[in-house]
C-alpha cells in the first residue's frame, strides 16, 4: 500500500495531500465510461484488471490560514502503479450532495455465492460530483481502508457544510481543473516544426503581452515554452555523438540544350587537365551514354598526369542534389510533357561525369515537371539510411498552372545507421530540396516574390499510407495516416535551388564595369560592390521572399546570360541582357540540422547553355538520438512539468521565483564595447514555472536598445537557479541617440511569471559619450573632447570650428613621417585592440599612445579602419544625399571641384583633407591608377553612403576618383 500511496502523490500537485486510498471493483450499474458493459457474474469478470479502481481521498489547501477542500479521485488501477492524468477516471468534489453509502453486498449468482457471503465484501455507492458524473457503485474487501476514507469523507464535508462565520467557504474546487481538464499533449519529439517557426526566437512566438493591461494567453505560452524546454533537455540528455552528412548540390539552367560537355567540374572532379572535353552531337529520341571521354585513347591516358583535385573517398558527397531549368522548351512539351528521353540524357550525362566514381551512387529519386528536373543521387553504401522519399510539382507559369515555370521537390528522411545489430533505431532527419523556375525579366520582382509564395502553399507532400487521418505530418518511422500532406518548410532542413531569375539593379555598363575589374584584380571583395543591388538579397532583407534563408558568400561572377554570338561583351555576356546572379542555392535549417556551407560556385567553363551551372557543398550535422530513449527521456520530462500549464490564479502562491539581484548596475558602457552581467532567478514555489519578458505597454520593447536579454524566456523546476545575461552593448543606432541624452541610463526589466505575478528588475549604467555615431555639424561645435561635453556645452554655429578634430587627428596621423601606407585601406586585418585605444584617445582627448614606426604595418591599418568607421558611423553623409544624383553626373574634374561649392562648410573641410589624404596614398604606391581605383571603391560607399538602388555605385566611385586619381 506504501508503494501505491507513493505512486498517487507522483500524480498529485505539491498542494495536494493523499489522505486515503482503497482498491476496490467497479460494476457495470455505475455510469463509469470504463465500466464493462455486461454485469459481473463469473470470477473471471471479478478479476478482470480493467474492472479495478483506486479511490483516493486528496485534500487541498494553499496555506495555513485557507479553508481545506476535499475530493475523491477514481482512478483506473494500472499494475506498475505509475499514474498519469489519463488514469483519473472521475473526480467527486465533497460538498454539496456529496455523499457515500456502504451495504453488504447480496449475491448475485450461485457461482459467486460463496465468496459474497463473505463478510468483508461490501457496496460503496457515491453520489455527486460534476455534471454528468452522478453515481458511482464499487465493491471491496479492503474494510479498514474503507472505514479511514469514510471517516475523511465526512470530516472534509463537515468543513464544506460549516457556516462562513466559522469557516469561510471557498467551493470553487478550482483546483480541480488541473486532473479534470485535458492536459496538453507530449510534443511530438522526432516530427519536425515548421522551419518558418523554429527559425524565430522562442520569446518572439508568444502570445502579445504587456504589463499595462494585456497579459496574453499564459496557458498557450506555457505550453510553447514547456515544448521547446522538452525538445532541448531531451537532445542535451540523450545525445549520443554526432552523423555527419556531405551533401552536393547544383542547379543549371540549360536553355532547352542537350548535354554535348563534360559536367565534371560541376560535381567536384576538378583535375589539372587544362582543356575541355566536347561531346559529339545528341539526337533529341537517344538518351545520353558516355561511359568515359570518347576522343581520348587509352596511349593519351596512360600519358596524362592522374587528377589530383578529385576529393578523397572520404570527402565525396554523400548525396548529390542536381535541379535543371528549361530542359525542353518546345511547345509540345508545355502541353504533353510525357517523354523521359531529356530527364534520361542528363541523368545519363551525370552518371557519366562521376567517372569511375560513377558506380558508386545510385539514384534515390528524381522528379520532373516540363523543364524542371530534379536528380537526387546517393551513395550506394549509404543508401538503407534514407527512406520515406516523396516528391511533388507544381506550376505558376502560364496562367499561374502551367509548368514552363514552377518547382519540383523532393523530401526525404535520413537516419543515422547504428552501431550495433541489436541497438534501437536512431531518429532521422528531414531533409527538403525544392528545385524552382521563377518569372524573367528585370522588372518581374514582385512576380517572382509571389511565385516563391505561391510554391510554398502549392508543393505539398502527400502520405498516403494506411492509417487514420491526421492534421499534422507523422513522427519519422511511425505510420502514417491517409490523405496526410506537409510543406516544404515541415523539415529539419531545407534547399532551396534553381534559377530564380532575381536581377542586379544597377545601370547594364555600370555592372560589366564592375565585373571586368573585378575579373583583373581577382579580389573577391570588388563583387561585393554589386549586392546592395542584388534583387534577392534586398527582398529578403525587406522580409517580402526567402527571409527565413541563408546564403554563401558569392564570390564568383554572374552566371547569367553568356551569348556564343557576336553581340557578346569581353567576357561572354550578351550586350542585350543585363549579367546577373540569376541562379542560386540557399539554405535553412533548425536546431536538429546544423549546416556548415563548404563551397559555392559558379563553372564559366561550362558553356553549353546561356546560364552557367552553380554548385554548392554543405556538411550537415545531426545529433545521433536512439528514439526509444528519446522518447522515454520526453515522458519523464514531461511528467516532471505536471502543473506547468495547468497552474490557476487560486495556485499562485506555490508559483513564486525570486529575483537573486533585482537591481543591477552595468557600469561605465562605450561604444563598441560590451559588458555583461548574470541575474540569479531561483523557483522557490513547489511545481516548475516559466518566465517570460514583457514590456511595459503594447507600443514599447521589452528592453531599451543598448541593453540584450538572454534568455527572453525560460523554464525553472522547483529549487532551480537559473540565470539570465544582460549584455550592454551600443551600437551606431543607440549611439546616435544617446550621445545627444543623458549619460545616466536606466531601465526596469519586467519578468511575467507564466500564470503568476511579475517581478522587476532595475537596471542601471553610465553611458560614456563617442565622437561617433554624430553628425558632422555636432562635431565641429565641440569644445572640446566629447567626454568633457557638459549639458548645453556646444560652441554657437558662428564659432564652430572647421573640420571635426577626430577626423583631422586620424589624417595627421597617418599622414606622419615613416608610416607604411601601402597596405591600409585594403587590408581586412586591423587589429581591434588598437582601434579600441585610437577611439579611446579620440573620445577622452588623450595622445595618441603610437609613435610612427616604418616597420610596423598594423599601426596604420588600423588607424585607417578607424577613420573608416568614423566617417562611416556619422548620422548624415559628409556628401548630402540631394547632392548624389550630380555628382555622379559629372564628366570632368572641374565640373566636380565646382559641386564642392554646394557642400556644407563643415562637410567641404572634412572633403579636402580626406580626399588630399587618398590622393598622397595613392600617388606612394607603385600603381597610382590600380590604387586609386580600388580606394575609391572603398571610400565612396561611405562618403557618399545611403543611396543603395538609387545612384550607380560606379558613378559615385568616378567621382571621387576624380580628387584622389
Amino acid at each position: 500500500m506504501a508503494a501505491l500511496e507513493n505512486s498517487i502523490r507522483a500524480l498529485l500537485r505539491p498542494s495536494d495531500e493523499v489522505k486515503a486510498v482503497l482498491e476496490a471493483l467497479a460494476l457495470p450499474a455505475a455510469t463509469d465510461p470504463a465500466a464493462p458493459d455486461q454485469p459481473l457474474d463469473s470470477p473471471s469478470q471479478i478479476d478482470d484488471r480493467r474492472n479495478k479502481r483506486i479511490l483516493v481521498v486528496v485534500s487541498h489547501s494553499e496555506s495555513l490560514d485557507t479553508h481545506e477542500e476535499g475530493s475523491v479521485f477514481v482512478l483506473k488501477a494500472k499494475p506498475a502503479g505509475a499514474f498519469d492524468q489519463a488514469d483519473i477516471l472521475r473526480v467527486f468534489p465533497i460538498f454539496g450532495d456529496f455523499s457515500v453509502a456502504v451495504a453488504q453486498v447480496p449475491p448475485v449468482s450461485s457461482e459467486l455465492s460463496a465468496a459474497q457471503s463473505s463478510p468483508g465484501l461490501l457496496m460503496l455507492t457515491i453520489t455527486g460530483g460534476l455534471e454528468s458524473q452522478k453515481l458511482l457503485i464499487l465493491r471491496t474487501l479492503h474494510a479498514e481502508s474503507l472505514r479511514v476514507l469514510l471517516a475523511e469523507c465526512k470530516r472534509l464535508k463537515d468543513l464544506a457544510d460549516a457556516p462562513p462565520e466559522a469557516a469561510p467557504s471557498l467551493t470553487t474546487f478550482s483546483w480541480l481543473a488541473p486532473y479534470t481538464a485535458r492536459r496538453a499533449p507530449l510534443p511530438a519529439l522526432f516530427t519536425p516544426e515548421d522551419l518558418r517557426t523554429a527559425r524565430t526566437p522562442l520569446h518572439a512566438r508568444l502570445s502579445a503581452a504587456f504589463a499595462g493591461g494585456d497579459a496574453g494567453d499564459d496557458f498557450a505560452d506555457a505550453v510553447r515554452i514547456r515544448d521547446h524546454w522538452i525538445r532541448a533537455r531531451v537532445r542535451e540528455s540523450c545525445k549520443a555523438g554526432a552523423a555527419k552528412l556531405r551533401i552536393r548540390t547544383g542547379t543549371f539552367n540549360v536553355n532547352g540544350n542537350l548535354p554535348s560537355q563534360d559536367l565534371a567540374s560541376w560535381l567536384g572532379r576538378s583535375s589539372q587537365r587544362v582543356r575541355e572535353t566536347v561531346l559529339p552531337p545528341l539526337k533529341e529520341v537517344s538518351p545520353f551514354s558516355v561511359p568515359e571521354d570518347p576522343f581520348e585513347s587509352a596511349a593519351e591516358k596512360a600519358a596524362l598526369p592522374a587528377e589530383t583535385g578529385t576529393p578523397a573517398d572520404d570527402a565525396a558527397p554523400d548525396l548529390i542534389v542536381l535541379g535543371f531549368q528549361e530542359l525542353d522548351l518546345s511547345a509540345e512539351a508545355l502541353l504533353y510533357a510525357s517523354s523521359t528521353a531529356r530527364s534520361d540524357a542528363w541523368a545519363e550525362a551525370v552518371f557519366a561525369a562521376l567517372g569511375e566514381r560513377g558506380g558508386e551512387y545510385e539514384m534515390l529519386a528524381s522528379k520532373q515537371l516540363v523543364g524542371m528536373l530534379m536528380l537526387v543521387l546517393v551513395k550506394t553504401t549509404m543508401r538503407a539510411a534514407f527512406t520515406d522519399v516523396r516528391t511533388c510539382a507544381a506550376g505558376t507559369g502560364i496562367m499561374g498552372l502551367m509548368g514552363n515555370k514552377g518547382g519540383t521537390a523532393v523530401r526525404l528522411v535520413f537516419t543515422p545507421p547504428t552501431e550495433k545489430a541489436d541497438a534501437q533505431p536512431n531518429a532521422g532527419t528531414v531533409l527538403t530540396f525544392v528545385n524552382a523556375h521563377l518569372a524573367a525579366f528585370d522588372e518581374m520582382v514582385e512576380r517572382r516574390n509571389a511565385d516563391f509564395h505561391e510554391l510554398v502553399r502549392r508543393l505539398r507532400f502527400t502520405f498516403s499510407d494506411a492509417g487514420a487521418g491526421a492534421g499534422a505530418p507523422p513522427a519519422k518511422g511511425q505510420t502514417v495516416p491517409v490523405a496526410v500532406t506537409c510543406g516544404v518548410f515541415e523539415s529539419d532542413a531545407v534547399f532551396w535551388m534553381g534559377d530564380l531569375n532575381y536581377r542586379i539593379d544597377v545601370p547594364d555598363a555600370d555592372v560589366r564595369v564592375v565585373l571586368v575589374e573585378a575579373l583583373a584584380d581577382e579580389r573577391e571583395t570588388r563583387l561585393e560592390a554589386l549586392m546592395p543591388y542584388d534583387q534577392l538579397k534586398t527582398v529578403m532583407r525587406a522580409g517580402k521572399a526567402f527571409d527565413m534563408f541563408d546564403e554563401g558568400r558569392i564570390t564568383h561572377l554572374p552566371t547569367y546570360r553568356f551569348n556564343a554570338g557576336l553581340l557578346q561583351d569581353d567576357l561572354g555576356y550578351d550586350l542585350k541582357r543585363r549579367p546577373a546572379w540569376t541562379d542560386r542555392v540557399l539554405y535553412a535549417a533548425s536546431d536538429a540540422a546544423r549546416i556548415e556551407q563548404l563551397s559555392y560556385e559558379g563553372y564559366p567553363q561550362i558553356t553549353m547553355s546561356d546560364h552557367r551551372p552553380v554548385s554548392a557543398e554543405f556538411v550537415v550535422e545531426m545529433d545521433v538520438l536512439e528514439c526509444a530513449a528519446a522518447e522515454a527521456a520526453a515522458r519523464r520530462l514531461y511528467a516532471q512539468l505536471r502543473g506547468l500549464e495547468d497552474a490557476h490564479e487560486d495556485t499562485n502562491a506555490r508559483i513564486n521565483l525570486k529575483i537573486m539581484d533585482p537591481a543591477v548596475g552595468m557600469g561605465s558602457i562605450s561604444y563598441g564595447k560590451s559588458a555583461s552581467r548574470r541575474v540569479g532567478i531561483k523557483n522557490v514555489g513547489k511545481v516548475p514555472c516559466a518566465y517570460r519578458l514583457v514590456p511595459v505597454d503594447g507600443e514599447g520593447a521589452a528592453h531599451p536598445d543598448w541593453l540584450k536579454v538572454e534568455p527572453m524566456t525560460a523554464l525553472i523546476l522547483p529549487d532551480e537557479l537559473a540565470y539570465m545575461t544582460l549584455t550592454a552593448s551600443i551600437d551606431n543606432s543607440a549611439a546616435a541617440r544617446l550621445n545627444v541624452g543623458p549619460k545616466e541610463l536606466e531601465c526596469t526589466l519586467i519578468l511575467h511569471t507564466v500564470m503568476g505575478k511579475d517581478h522587476f528588475i532595475a537596471v542601471t549604467a553610465e553611458y560614456m559619450p563617442t565622437c561617433f555615431a554624430n553628425s558632422l555639424t555636432r562635431l565641429t561645435r565641440l569644445p572640446g573632447p566629447i567626454r568633457e561635453l557638459g549639458s548645453g556645452d556646444l560652441l554657437a554655429e558662428d564659432r564652430a570650428i572647421n573640420a571635426p578634430r577626430e577626423i583631422m587627428r586620424l589624417v595627421n596621423w597617418l599622414m606622419g613621417p615613416d608610416i607604411l601606407l601601402h597596405n591600409v585601406f585594403v587590408s581586412d586585418e586591423a587589429d581591434e585592440a588598437i582601434i579600441d585605444t585610437i577611439r579611446e584617445c579620440l573620445d577622452s582627448g588623450a595622445d595618441f599612445p603610437f609613435s610612427p614606426d616604418a616597420k610596423d604595418e598594423s599601426r596604420p591599418i588600423a588607424f585607417g579602419e578607424t577613420l573608416l568607421c568614423l566617417l562611416g558611423s556619422l548620422t548624415e553623409p559628409i556628401v548630402p544625399s540631394a547632392l548624389h544624383a550630380r555628382c555622379v553626373e559629372v564628366t570632368s574634374r572641374d565640373e566636380a571641384f565646382e559641386m564642392l561649392d554646394e557642400f556644407p562648410p563643415a562637410a567641404v573641410n572634412v572633403w579636402i583633407s580626406v580626399t588630399a589624404f587618398l590622393h598622397f596614398v595613392c600617388q606612394s604606391a607603385a600603381n597610382p591608377e590600380a590604387k586609386a581605383k580600388r580606394i575609391a571603391g572603398v571610400f565612396a560607399p561611405v562618403l557618399l553612403q545611403g543611396t543603395a538602388n538609387a545612384v550607380s555605385p560606379v558613378g559615385r566611385r568616378n567621382f571621387l576618383l576624380y580628387f584622389i586619381s
